[in-house]
Order: C-alpha cells, then structure tokens, then sequence
C-alpha cells in the first residue's frame, strides 16, 4: 500500500513540475453603441469558437454599449454584460449559459465614486461568491439577503465591505479612496480581469457536470460516469456504467435522462455508456435521502440534463476517433420558435481486438477441493462487438412562458464470442462453448412546460424500453459421465416503462410549494430455455400499475432551509398503499453559508428490482408481488458537515440504511436458497471529501466506508465491508487538459454462514470464502489538446492510459454448485489494454 501511494505521488509531482508552453492568447477588440446583445454573442462565439446558451426572452431588448479592447474571453464577457441583470456561466470551456440573476428581497441602487464624486466604471460589487460590475457610469443594481454584506472595490482604492443596512443608509452612493501604492495605469485592465476570474470560478460549482472531476479527459471526451465514479459512496469495479451507492445494488439506482429512466447504460459491459458527452447539459446525483420530487427507488439518483437546440442559429460537428465516429446537428425550422437536434455514434471495430482480453482460469494446486468433484477450464476470449446510440431533441417555444419538448434516445449492443475448452485430464478433445448477446434501449419524453414569475408547471410522459437477448452454449462435467456435457441456455426479456407526470411548483416570499402525481406502469416479458423453476413458479408478475401523488415545502428562516413532504403510492399488485415521509435540510453557521451542518431522513419505496450476477452479465428484472417478490422499503438517516474556504471545499457525511423485502443474487444462481434468501438490509458508513479548485489545478482527495449486512435468518447472513480511497489531479489551460486518478478498492465478502447451513459435499466449508476479492488499484492518465482550425471548427487530440502499471485487476472467485456431487471453482480475470489512446477530430460549424 505505501508503495503505491509513493508511486502515485511520484507521479502526481512529475505532473505539477511539467513545463506547459503558453499559447498565444486570443482577444477581442470591438466598439458597440445601442447594438444587440445577440449581435455581440455572435461575435464572441466567432473570435473564441465557444458556444453561448441563451433563452431569448431572458435577452429582450437588451443593448450592448461598450468599448472592448484586447479583451480575453471573460473581461469580453464581463463588459458585455455589465450594468445589466445577466451574469454568465461557463459550463466547460467551450459551451457558456447567460441567465439572469437569482433575485432576493432587498434590491439596491446606487453608485460608486472616487473622493472627488467621479464615477467609477466598472467597479468590482462583491456578495458571497458571486459579483458584478457597475456600467461604465458607476451605477450598479443588485438584490440581496438582508443579513448579507458587500464589498465594493477598484483596483488603486481601498475596498469597503459593508451591511445591506448600512448600504440603505448611505442611499447606494459608495465613495471609494484611492491607495496610492497602486499604478494608477494598470487599475482598469487589472479590475476587469479580477471581475472575470471571480466569475470565471463561479461557474464552475458543483452543479455543473459533476463539479471539477467532470473535467477528466476519457477516452470519449468527457465521460460523465468517469466522473460518477470518483465519488466516495460509488462503488465499482473496472468500467462498468453500473453503481453500486453506499452499499446498495445496482438495481436501487435511477438514472434519468431528460426525465425518462434507463434501465442499461453499458456499451460492451462499460467500456462506454449511452450518454452522448456531446449533448450532456448537467447532471445531478443524490447518493441518498433524496426528496419528495424523486421516487421509484430507494438508493440513489443521478439526473441528466441534455441541451436545447438553439433556435436562432445553425450547429453541428462530425468526428472520427480509433474507437468510433459521430455526428451531430442543430438547426431551427421556424427561427426564434422551434429548433431540433440529432446525433449518431458508431464503434467501427478498427481495434476490437485490442480492447478486452478477458481470461478466465483456475488453479487447482491450492484448491482444498477434491479435482473428481471440480469443473477446471482455461480458456481465453476475443469478442465480436459492434454498437451504436442516436439522440434526438425538439423544442418548439409557443410563447415567452410555454415550451413544448420532445427527447429520444435509441442504442444498440452486439456481442459475440467462442473459445475452446481443453479440460487438463482430455487435452487432446476441444469442447467449444459460445455466447451470443445483444441488448438494446428505445425511450423518450414528451413535455409541456410553463414558467410564471412565481409559478412553475410540468406536465410529461416517458416511455423507456430494455430488450435483452442472450443464447449461450457451453459444456459442464459430473462425477457420473467421463466427458463434458453440451447446456444451451436461451433468453429473451423486454422490459417497459410508460409514466405520466404533472409537477407544479409555486413561490412565496420565504419558501417554495412544490406538488404533483404521477402514474406509472411497468411490463416484463420473459422466455426462457429451459424454463427455471424461479421464473415459472416463482416470478409470475408480468405487468404493475401504481399511481402516487406528493408534496413538500421549502422554508427559508435566515441560515435555516427545510424541506419536508412526503410521497403516496397505490400499488395495483398488492392492492395497498405506501407512504414516504421525508426531510431534508441545512443549517448555515456564518451569514456567507462557508460552514454547515446538513441533514436528511426519510422512506423509500421500490416495486421492480433486478436480479444479476456479476460474473457472467445474467440479469433479469422482475416486479414486486408483495408475496413471494416482496416490496423493497428502506428508511435513511444521513447527517453532515461542510465547509469552503476560498479555494478550499471540505465534505463529510454519515448515513445508516435500514432496509426491508431484500434479496440476494443467489437465489438467481441457485434457486434451491430462494425461499431463506429474503430478509432485511443494513447499510452504514462514512463518506469524505477534499477539494482544491483555484485558477488552473482542481484537486480532489475522496474516501469512503461502507459496512452492508442482509440478514435472512438467526444464522444466515450475507456481509459486505468496503474501502474506498480515490485521488485526482487535473491541470487545464487554454489548449492542454491532463489529469491523474487513483483509486483503491478493498472489498471483503462474508457469506459462509450460508454456505455452512447449505453445502454437503465439502468438509469444511466453512473455512473457504466463495468470494475471494483481491486488492483493486489503478493509476490512469488521460491529457488532451485542443486547437482551432480557423474560425468555427476546432480539433481535439485525446490520449489515455487505464491501469497505468495494474493492468491485470482481478474481479471475483466465485463456486458454483452444478449438482449434488459437483462444483464448478472459477477466477475471473480482466486484463484490459494498457494504453488505449484515442485520436479524435471535430469540425465544428
């Protein structure tokens, strides 16, 4: 362990005392009187070959008079918008949003002067974290809460922090004194360029793509679970898009996209996901005690936004890389009205031979087995696979407060793989076992949408469909028969998922009331060869429909915001109801919010789950019965600490999970357990985080504790005990993005009180462990170059390495029972390509 963190830090030093050759940086010089602020964006995006995000009735007739010379991309910014009600967002460093400010109670107007009554353009007004600029007259206008302070100042004079009160007292007129130390020549260009970099930082907060680790350079761009992953109550092993949240499974997560729910998010078993970076807009994830808003599952939710068509100017891109190509379009039918949006990936299998190379095998010799009674293979694999994923978005505004949206997502997988068994006592027979696979989603969401002043109103439905197929051949020994015998397993489900949901919300002076209900449906359709006594007997459910309702309130008392409400559920398969009361809130220790206790408790419900095993991808969802497939109910209690200190962002939270109706994997292997193997759940631990953003470097440190405990009887248990520790370093400028992550997961399994009161035909069964995890440690780098090729394209040059020096990480060992008399003992290796880079060129327009 001390070896590796030595190594790491190694690692980390050389990357901080790489030289990096400055570019040569581009400006903006332009004189505007009266002119149009969408003119002006225009401009902006041409020279900087950025995007900029607008909603046209936020711009309204809004002018634009400024002088700009041999400005950078944020002092543009910042004199473009001075003096009026917008503030800028850069959500990364090509895409900005322009939206208006968030209004409080007291507004203030003024102006600030030097000692001799003589404006101050563009003086520096500082609340918090957020600031703005006064116009070029010294008059400013900004709202705040009646407990804040503000700063006002200007480079060459003394600052002035005073209260909103004293503010109001002095009638908005602020008086500024000059420091004589300052070069009063270099105050100007020295002020603009302080103003925009505190509003450069301010866009990149925790809302924005998963914070600073969602600017990690992958393989694709930027990869969204990439960033998931990093944080300390997911846990996952290798690439997989499946999370497993402070202890929970897989299946107790929600994944929302535009707000309908995807139920498979692996292309080939996660070495990419079917969320396009190209159209990401935000993402939030709760890792628990979510509120009333969200239901449906009873762990976590991570909710993706995808971006609007802009509906007054064409854009687009194409690529190709060594994994894929992809293109993208936007343009607007009816200009200021009705825009759409399309974009398409494909892997084109130029290196599928080089991306997995997935072994599994044995080793007999330290086995306490008797080999009569084992089924030994070696054997080595090279997949076929071909995917694809299309989005596509519509957005028509109907009027300055209506919008109607229409979002699609369709993805393919294929994969196909053979490999020949050689068992050590017959190596002169080949035995030839295949797999043939592919799944695929098709969802979608329809939306009316209508915002108020103080009133917002939702109304949509979503459909999402899961199909999975899979045929497998492959050979098995017992004690009775000298040779291998020839199973073929056959399987085909489709899962669908059809709601409608209303969601309203209305603001008050000190809260927000937030409502609605929503009815929903799920279908599975299995068909299985041969039929298993668990789907035939057991999963008999086929179709649910359940229809709920929920509320909540958001009060604001000074430094205390609560939230309480709660969810209600009609379940049409057990004919009852289920109530999910729940609370949520923040207590502030210091007016600016730098330091807070935070806190939530509640219930949850779930009413379909998936039953897999990590092995082998075998996975089905079944629906709840609230009999032989109970409902799954969890109660959350998490409670914690957070600070910020400049450039300095600490986290810490505790969480208990007490859940109830859980069932294990198990029962899906062998389904002789199936009736001991439901019970309740418990899940605790602790989560941290360190963060360090300022200027170039985003520094993160992580780590993550979790204990999980199934109890099924007096005797029968199933224990997990996690250990997370994960580092990142990422350094950006202008054209370079490099950054380093490690992890180290430590997982032990403890299920031998079920194997004990289960097994015959082992003499002590108790002392072996059927889950033998090794140590899981990696160390990737990932750096990229972007360039521009002329005015409005740009080319981007990605390289990566996953599993730096471990690139062998072993997964799991399980033991199988495939009869009374046998047992099947498997080690499953992944070695994945060392350095796996990838060349990728967009033309932009």
């Amino acid at each position: 362990m001390r070896s590796l963190c030595n190594y790491f830090i190694f690692l980390t030093s050389l990357l901080y005392t790489t030289n990096i050759i400055a570019q040569e940086e581009v400006t903006f010089t332009a004189q505007f009187h009266e002119e149009p602020i969408q003119h002006v964006f225009k401009e902006i995006e041409k020279t900087f070959n950025v995007y900029i995000s607008y909603s046209e009735k936020t711009l309204k007739e809004h002018k634009v008079t400024a002088s700009i010379q041999k400005a950078n991309l944020y002092t543009t910014l910042t004199q473009t918008l001075a003096g009026s009600s917008l503030v800028f967002e850069e959500v990364d460093d090509k895409f900005i949003v322009i939206k208006t400010k968030v209004y409080a109670k007291i507004e203030l107007e003024g102006r600030v002067t030097d000692e001799n009554n003589e404006p101050l353009p563009y003086a520096f007004i500082k609340i918090k974290n957020t600031g703005l600029a006064s116009d070029t007259e010294g008059r400013y206008h900004i709202v705040a809460f009646e407990n804040d302070s503000l700063t006002f100042s200007y480079l060459g004079y003394y600052p002035q922090t005073l209260s909103i009160q004293k503010v109001l007292d002095k009638k908005g007129g602020i008086k500024l004194y000059r420091n004589t130390q300052e070069l009063p020549e270099l105050v100007y260009e020295k002020q603009l360029n302080e103003i925009s970099q505190v509003n450069q930082v301010a866009g990149m907060g925790k809302e924005v793509k998963n914070s600073g680790i969602g600017n990690l350079s992958t393989a694709e761009n930027d990869n969204l679970y990439y960033a998931v992953k990093l944080l300390p109550s997911v846990s996952n092993t290798g690439f997989s898009s499946a999370l497993e949240v402070r202890g929970g499974e897989e299946d107790q997560n929600l994944t929302l996209v535009d707000k309908f729910p995807m139920y498979q998010l692996d292309h080939y078993f996660g070495l990419e996901n079917v969320i396009n970076p190209d159209l990401t807009n935000s993402a939030t994830f709760y890792a628990g005690g979510f509120n009333s808003q969200y239901g449906s599952r009873i762990s976590s939710i991570l909710d993706i936004r995808l971006k609007n068509p802009p509906l007054d100017y064409v854009e687009g891109n194409v690529g190709v890389s060594l994994l894929g190509y992809k293109g993208y379009l936007s343009l607007p039918i009816v200009k200021g009205k009705l825009a759409v949006l399309g974009s398409y990936r494909k892997y084109h299998g130029a290196i599928e031979k080089w991306l997995y190379d997935r072994a599994k095998s044995t080793d007999i010799e330290n086995s306490d087995y008797n080999p009569d009674q084992l089924a030994l293979y070696q054997q080595q694999l090279s997949p076929e696979i071909d995917y694809h994923d299309a989005n596509a978005k519509m957005v028509y505004q109907m009027s300055e407060s209506d919008e109607l949206s229409f979002s699609f997502l369709n993805s393919r997988d294929n994969y196909y793989t053979s490999y020949d068994l050689r068992p050590r006592r017959l190596n002169r027979l080949k035995f030839t076992n295949s797999d043939e696979r592919f799944w695929k989603n098709n969802a979608f969401t329809l939306e009316w949408k209508k915002e108020k002043e103080n009133f917002t109103s939702s109304v949509y439905s979503s459909y999402s469909e899961n199909e999975r197929y899979r045929k497998k051949i492959f050979h098995v020994r017992d004690t009775t028969r000298v040779l291998p015998q020839q199973r073929t397993l056959e399987t085909y489900q489709k899962l669908k998922d059809f709601s409608i949901h209303s969601d309203q919300s209305i603001k008050f002076n000190k809260g927000v009331f937030d409502f609605g209900a929503v009815y929903s449906s799920f279908n599975v359709q299995k068909e299985l060869k041969p039929e298993s006594y668990f789907s035939y007997y057991v999963d008999s459910t086929h179709q649910s429909h359940q229809l709920g309702i929920y509320s909540q309130y958001t009060f604001n008392l000074k430094r205390l915001k609560l939230t309480a409400g709660g969810r209600l559920w009609y379940y049409q398969p057990t004919a009852k109801p289920y109530f999910a009361p729940r609370l949520q809130g923040e207590l502030a220790l210091d007016p600016q919010n730098k330091y807070a206790f935070t806190f939530s408790m509640g219930r949850y419900y779930q009413f379909i789950r998936e039953l897999s095993d990590e092995l082998t991808y075998d996975s089905y969802w079944i629906i709840s019965d609230g009999n032989r497939i109970p409902v799954i109910n969890a109660n959350h209690f998490i409670g914690g600490f957070k600070a910020r200190q400049k450039s300095h962002t600490f986290n810490i939270e505790g969480y208990l999970k007490n859940s109830d109706g859980e069932m294990s994997d198990l029962a899906f292997r062998n389904v002789v357990f199936f009736r001991d193997y439901i019970g309740t759940g418990q899940s605790y631990g602790v989560d941290m985080i360190y963060e360090y953003n300022h200027k170039n470097w985003y520094n993160y440190i992580s780590y993550g504790y979790n204990q999980y405990v199934k109890t099924y009887t007096e005797r029968e248990q199933e224990k997990k005990t996690t250990h997370l520790v994960q580092l990142a370093s990422v350094y950006t400028n202008k054209h370079w993005k490099i950054g380093l992550t490690w992890l180290l997961r430590d997982v032990n399994y403890d299920i031998n009180s079920l194997l004990a009161s289960r097994s015959s035909n082992t003499d002590n069964p108790s002392t072996y462990s059927p889950y033998d995890v090794p140590l899981y440690h990696r160390l990737d780098f990932t750096s990229s170059y972007g360039f521009r090729l002329g005015k409005r394209s740009k080319g981007e040059i990605v390289f990566t390495v996953y599993d730096l020096y471990n690139q062998k990480n072993t997964e799991e060992r399980q033991i199988t029972s495939l009869g009374s008399d046998s047992l099947e003992f498997i080690l499953t290796d992944i070695s994945q390509l060392g350095i796996l880079p990838n060349l990728s060129f967009n033309l932009i327009f």
